[in-house]
């Protein structure tokens, strides 16, 4: 009996270090308590004939957890495999471009219990809620700006 794959495919993880660095640039568009999202909208750049970007024409997702930040490999792997669950069921809903989740605050002091977990799950939902705003107002500020520059 062959098992159905349920995880992300290739094609919607940042796998490059110049992606990574790109959405790292950008300015944290969410934070909860424990999280930091950045967003790097896709744009395509043309230069003569080639179109060269960091970004795909789709939503992809990064995840950073620092062991300085959560010391035991389970709280790592636990904040991840969050994140990317949350991903992979709403992924239709999120801007193209590059998602990156970052840790940022220490969790090693905190016992590992269902409930904690329960706490993460419902601040990734609420940093990417706050994070789709944010793209959207910046997909309306870039396409009125676009606007006004045709004119």
């Amino acid at each position: 009996m062959v098992r159905p794959n349920l995880g992300l495919p290739r094609t919607r993880k940042i796998l490059k270090a110049d992606a990574y660095a790109s959405a790292l640039r950008m300015k944290t568009c969410a934070q909860t308590e424990c999280f930091a999202l950045h967003f790097c909208a896709h744009s395509p750049q043309t230069s003569g004939t080639k179109t060269t970007s960091v970004t795909e024409p789709w939503s992809k997702i990064g995840i950073v957890v620092p062991k300085k930040l959560a010391k035991h490999a389970i709280r790592r792997n636990t904040v991840k495999r969050l994140t990317r669950e949350y991903f992979r069921l709403h992924a239709a809903d999120l801007s193209d471009g590059l998602w990156v989740v970052r840790l940022k605050s220490k969790v090693n002091h905190l016992p590992l219990s269902s409930a904690l977990k329960r706490e993460w799950a419902a601040q990734l939902f609420d940093l990417f809620a706050q994070g789709m705003v944010f793209a959207t107002q910046l997909k309306t500020r870039k396409g009125s700006r676009d606007e006004g520059t045709s004119l």
